[in-house]
């Protein structure tokens, strides 16, 4: 609850934008629309980092700094996808993050690792094409949730054995497993029949993802 305290914009509350690997904040630009128009009270803002170049930690800086200008200090939630709600998760590896953080939505972000980004990050040319964060996917032992942030899942997969990529092996969104994108201290997760490119641009990601932001909840 925002106990009924607005913003020196006049919003009640902010939302940051987390854009994944190999992508930039414009691809989370559609989303960003569907959810201003279905949280009227909060300022939705699109935060871009050089994903191929910077390791989670640098990114995490650059995301601290704007929080910081963002906000003014507001609380304020997230949604990150695959990478990017790591991203997120980094704030506290370096410092105080720069404003409450009040709730995080994470679409198809790889939690407890990505064994697909283990595998890539064996061969050099994978390596030079994704940067540094490609060896950084494969173990997050070290990445921490932010301070008593909730944390809700959007998880792509079919409920079935294979998934999207049967090479995974188990249900899957096209490159995250669904064990891969579990926060063991979610407050809530929800799968649907997603691929993991396109998170955000499906209507339903936003339906979702503005449900747990306004109440904790994708329910």
């Amino acid at each position: 609850m925002n106990q009924g305290l607005t913003t020196p914009s006049g919003y009640a509350s902010h939302t940051i934008l987390v854009h994944g690997l190999g992508r930039t904040r414009y691809d989370m630009l559609l989303l960003a629309r569907r959810l201003r128009r279905q949280m009227p009270n909060s300022e939705v803002h699109l935060f871009g980092y050089p994903s191929r170049r910077a390791s989670i930690r640098e990114a995490a800086q650059e995301l601290n700094v704007f929080l910081a200008k963002a906000s003014g200090g507001a609380p304020t939630s997230f949604v990150g996808h695959s990478l990017g709600g790591i991203i997120v998760r980094a704030l506290d590896l370096h410092e105080v993050p720069a404003a409450p953080l009040r709730r995080l939505v994470t679409l198809g972000t790889p939690h407890n690792g990505a064994a697909i980004a283990s595998f890539l990050s064996r061969y050099r040319p994978m390596r030079g094409l994704f940067g540094p964060v490609l060896s950084e996917l494969g173990d997050l032992k070290l990445v921490g949730p932010p301070r008593q942030v909730e944390i809700g899942c959007i998880i792509g997969g079919r409920k079935s054995r294979w998934g999207y990529l049967p090479l995974l092996g188990e249900d899957n969104d096209g490159l995250v497993t669904v064990s891969e994108a579990l926060h063991p201290q979610s407050s809530d997760y929800v799968l649907r029949p997603l691929f993991h490119g396109l998170l955000p641009f499906y209507g339903e990601t936003a339906r979702l993802a503005a449900a747990f932001l306004m109440n904790g909840s994708f329910r």
